[in-house]
C-alpha cells in the first residue's frame, strides 16, 4: 500500500507543477483530457457510427465490502481496463471503470447543449456465492445472489461548472424486484495539461435490493451466520480523479474513491462488520 500511496502523492506533486507551468506556457498546444473529450462528445449531436476506447494497465489498492469475493482485499493488484464508449445515433455503450460509471447500455431520449436524458440498463452488483468466494467460509451454504440488470431513466445536466448525474433504475430481470436511485455531483477542474475530477455521490437501495444481496434466509442460518432481514440503505461516496496527457494516445491516470454504507449494510453477516470501502489506483491508459 505504501508503494501506491507514494505514486500517487508523486503524480498529484507531478500535476500541480505542470498547473503552475501551465501559467507560463500560453503558446503551447494544449492537450485534451481524455475524460474532457468524452463529457464533450456525449453532448453533442452525432449520426452514424464513432468510437473511442482506452486500454489501461492499472495497479489497485482496495478494500472490499465482502472480502470473501476477493484475494486481492487489502493488497496491491495489477489489471487490465477498457475504457471508452461507442455511439450510434440515439444509441450507446459506455464503461468508465476508474471514473465509477459501469459498462451502461442506453438510449437517448432527448438532449440539448447542457442537458440529456437518457433510458439506461447496467448491471451494479455481482454474483454473491459460494462458487465466487476466494477465500474463508463465510459464504458457505447461502442461496445464490445473481448479477441483474437495473433499468430505468438517467440524467446528466451542466450547472456552470459542475456536473450533475441522477439515475432511477429497477430491476430488470426479476432477481431482487428492487428500485435504485443515485445522484452525483461532479466538479472538473482543467488545466493545461491536467485535469482533477472531485466528485460526491450517494445511492439508494430499497429493502427489495437490500435484502436480496444483503439479507441471510432462514435456510442459510449456520453456527456464525443468523437470520438477517436488511431494510432499505444507502452508501455514499467521496471520489477523486486524475489525468495527465503525456502525448495524443498516452495518459497517466490516478484514482480513490471511498465509501460509507448505512447500519442495514453494514450490520449484514457478508461483509464482516464492515462501515466503508476505499480505492486507490495508479497507471497508464492508451488511445486508440
Amino acid at each position: 500500500m505504501n508503494y501506491v500511496l507514494r505514486v500517487i502523492v508523486y503524480l498529484s506533486l507531478f500535476s500541480f507543477s505542470a498547473l503552475s507551468s501551465a501559467k507560463q506556457a500560453e503558446s503551447k498546444e494544449q492537450v485534451v483530457p481524455k475524460q474532457q473529450a468524452q463529457a464533450e462528445n456525449a453532448l453533442q449531436e452525432s449520426s452514424g457510427l464513432h468510437w473511442e476506447f482506452d486500454l489501461g494497465a492499472i495497479a489497485f489498492y482496495q478494500k472490499s465490502l465482502i472480502p470473501s469475493l476477493t484475494d486481492y482485499d487489502k493488497e496491491t493488484s495489477l489489471s487490465a481496463i477498457v475504457s471508452g464508449g461507442i455511439y450510434f445515433d440515439k444509441f450507446f455503450a459506455e464503461l468508465s471503470p476508474l471514473s465509477g460509471r459501469p459498462l451502461t447500455i442506453g438510449y437517448n431520449l432527448y438532449k440539448d447543449e447542457s442537458r440529456q436524458l437518457n433510458l439506461i440498463a447496467e448491471s451494479l452488483f455481482y454474483d454473491i456465492s459460494e462458487e465466487e468466494q476466494e477465500h474463508g467460509n463465510l459464504l458457505d451454504g447461502i442461496n445464490k445472489r445473481e448479477q441483474s440488470m437495473e433499468v430505468g431513466l438517467e440524467y446528466f445536466g451542466i450547472l456552470k461548472t459542475y456536473d450533475f448525474r441522477v439515475k432511477l433504475l429497477h430491476d430488470g430481470l426479476s432477481k431482487h424486484d428492487g428500485t435504485i436511485g443515485s445522484i452525483e455531483v461532479a466538479r472538473p477542474i482543467f488545466t493545461r495539461y491536467v485535469m482533477f475530477v472531485p466528485g460526491l455521490s450517494f445511492t439508494y437501495l430499497d429493502s427489495n435490493t437490500t435484502n436480496y444481496y444483503f439479507g441471510v434466509a432462514p435456510d442459510e442460518v449456520t453456527s456464525f451466520r443468523s437470520v438477517y432481514e436488511a431494510n432499505s440503505s444507502w452508501l455514499a461516496t467521496a471520489r477523486l480523479y486524475l489525468e495527465r496527457p503525456m502525448s495524443d494516445n498516452w495518459s497517466i491516470v490516478a484514482s480513490t474513491s471511498y465509501s460509507y454504507v448505512s447500519d442495514e449494510i453494514h450490520n449484514s453477516p457478508f461483509v464482516e462488520n464492515r462501515k466503508n470501502t476505499y480505492n486507490l489506483s495508479v497507471g497508464v491508459l492508451w488511445a486508440f
